[in-house]
């Protein structure tokens, strides 16, 4: 019954409840018509009994109390004929009353046949008595018998008048009882109607109400992002519809939301994935976007685009300061210095518009052109480079020969002047940068040529040998110390460009130092790689030569050619290798050489 009963539609339910209703209040109306019939009852004994019989007992009682009166007349006034003629006619009265009247209830026969023997005896034996002259005789009659009969009936009358008085009001008081019966079974049926329906108008709010706050709860869910949230079953059959369509919604949203996802996923990893920095902003929304490009470089999220600390530092970011501009552009040229490296982005800029054209948000992104700047700047050098080599081979010979003359009869002047002389044509001066000029020739004479290394197994530590002779009365001079730590490996190298590559680093570092310092060269094994680091405690490179260091003509110093870092480059380059400057700051600098370490060869050797 119970399970018939959840099947029911929210309809039938309602037509049901109202269905046991009428059927509760159809139960007290059927009790009503019996308490109807049970007052109708009660009056049909009140009207055929009690009021008949108390009417018969109050004419009776009336009857008597007059013929009593009668009688004791008759006795103080003296007793005659007349007195039995006045007798009769009241008897006469009390019979045609009597038949006018009401019929005489069954139960009051036997006590009106005995009224009427009253009457025989006043009329038949007192009147007969009288009719002989007996007086006394029909007072003895009157005394003996008639007064205590009547005075019998008379309390026979009493109590019967007061017994059918009790029966009357306890008919009476029958009534409300029944009333109060009805009501107290009204109220009973009421209440239980009332209860009834308080019951089943809670069993279906509740069927209705915690299926629907429990929808209502899987909904807000599913309104948060929890695609796929399934609502329970409910027992009712029009909630039961709402949440397989609610449920058959929740899993096309999660069905759409993850083919969204991977969608957006794929979208961000080739975003992310593009060598191109692209920021977005979304005029709605407000929100900014980047991809990892941005985050990476500019250590910038989106996050920090809608702060208000990004406006204040717009100058330390002019990227971001020309995406803030609202400006148009296209391949603009931005240089700028990142942790410390030089980056040329060229940055562009467009208005995105919904479908009525009208701008819902922009576009900016940007592309790292520093290795094409750096490129079209070799190109430039290679020019210029290639520009010096025509001119190193067709002019430095006929330069460093007239050079030569001039050097030697100067030498020779120096050794016929006296110091004094040379003191006033500053030929000391004259001789230093007769020195120099010498030096620049050589160097456009090595850059011209382009010799091919002559490869030999040679060991760095024999180079430096070398090399000491040369350096050790500067390095005296100075105060530097010079740590050497190379192990006993050889390399396939040509021993003049190696030495003339170390004997530049050396001595930029001596010019570095100036004076009280060290100078270490130290080497490292790794796989079929040879490293050497050379490091001193100079005050390091200025950060504004960093990325230009191995330039032509890139220097420091008042009197430097800035060729000789690019001749070292170009040496180590022709032998296979890499040289970089691997640190420079306030407490030194050190430079990384990388060569190819070729061991079957050694082993061979």
């Amino acid at each position: 019954m119970r399970h018939f009963y959840k099947k029911l539609s929210l309809r039938n339910k309602l037509l049901t409840i109202l269905l046991i209703i009428i059927f509760i209040f159809s139960g007290f109306s059927l009790f009503l018509i019996q308490s109807i019939d049970d007052v109708s009852d009660v009056t049909e004994r009140m009207s055929e009994s009690n009021l008949p019989k108390l009417t018969w007992y109050q004419n009776w009682d009336r009857e008597l109390s007059i013929k009593e009166e009668m009688v004791r007349n008759a006795l103080e006034n003296g007793l005659d004929t007349s007195f039995i003629h006045q007798y009769k006619e009241n008897h006469s009265s009390r019979e045609e009353t009597s038949l006018q009247g009401d019929e005489l209830p069954q139960s009051l026969e036997e006590l009106d046949n005995e009224v009427q023997l009253l009457d025989f005896l006043i009329i038949n034996k007192v009147g007969g008595l009288l009719e002989y002259g007996d007086e006394d005789a029909a007072k003895n009659v009157i005394h003996t018998e008639y007064l205590p009969k009547m005075n019998q009936l008379k309390d026979q009358i009493e109590r019967g008048q007061k017994a059918e008085y009790d029966n009357f009001y306890d008919n009476v008081n029958t009534f409300p009882q029944i009333i109060e019966k009805s009501i107290w079974l009204l109220v009973i049926i009421t209440v239980i109607a009332i209860a009834t329906a308080i019951y089943f108008s809670y069993r279906i709010s509740k069927n209705i109400t915690k299926p629907i706050e429990s929808m209502a709860d899987k909904v807000d869910d599913i309104a948060s992002g929890n695609y796929g949230e399934t609502v329970e079953g409910s027992n009712q059959v029009e909630i039961e519809q709402l949440t397989q369509s609610i449920n058959q919604m929740s899993k096309s949203l999660e069905q759409s939301f993850y083919t969204i996802m991977k969608d957006k996923q794929k979208h961000e990893q080739i975003l992310n994935s593009l060598p191109i920095g692209i920021i977005t902003y979304d005029c709605q929304s407000h929100e900014y976007s980047v991809n990892s490009f941005v985050t990476n470089l500019l250590g910038i999220t989106s996050i920090d685009l809608s702060s208000e600390a990004i406006s204040k530092n717009l100058e330390e970011q002019p990227l971001i300061k020309l995406f803030f501009s609202e400006e148009n552009y296209h391949n603009q040229k931005v240089n700028m210095i990142i942790h410390g490296e030089s980056y040329v982005f060229l940055v562009s800029q467009v208005t995105l518009k919904d479908e009525h054209q009208l701008p819902s948000g922009r576009i900016f992104y940007f592309i790292d052109i520093t290795e094409t700047s750096k490129l079209e700047k070799r190109i430039v050098q290679s020019e210029k480079l290639a520009l010096v080599g025509e001119m190193a081979a067709t002019s430095a010979h006929e330069i460093r020969n007239p050079l030569t003359v001039i050097y030697g009869f100067m030498s020779l002047m120096k050794e016929a002047l006296s110091p004094q002389e040379l003191q006033r044509f500053n030929f000391n001066l004259m001789m230093k940068e007769m020195d120099r000029l010498y030096s620049i020739v050589e160097q456009m004479l090595l850059m011209s040529k382009q010799k091919e290394p002559e490869a030999e197994f040679v060991q760095v530590r024999d180079v430096i040998n070398d090399l000491i002779p040369l350096l050790s009365n500067s390095l005296h001079a100075k105060d530097i110390d010079f740590d050497i730590q190379l192990n006993d490996e050889t390399i396939l190298a040509d021993a003049r460009q190696l030495k003339q590559v170390l004997l530049n680093l050396i001595r930029n570092s001596m010019e570095a130092i100036q004076s009280n310092g060290q100078i270490r060269i130290y080497s490292v094994i790794s796989g079929d790689q040879y490293t050497l680091y050379l490091e001193d405690d100079g005050p390091g490179v200025p950060q504004e030569m960093k990325s230009d260091l191995f330039e032509p003509f890139s220097t420091s110093k008042s009197n430097g050619t800035g060729l000789g870092l690019n001749v070292v480059q170009r040496i180590i380059e022709n032998h296979q290798g890499t040289i970089s400057l691997y640190k420079s700051d306030c407490n030194g600098t050190i430079f990384k050489i990388e060569l190819p370490y070729v061991r079957y060869q050694v082993d061979a050797q």
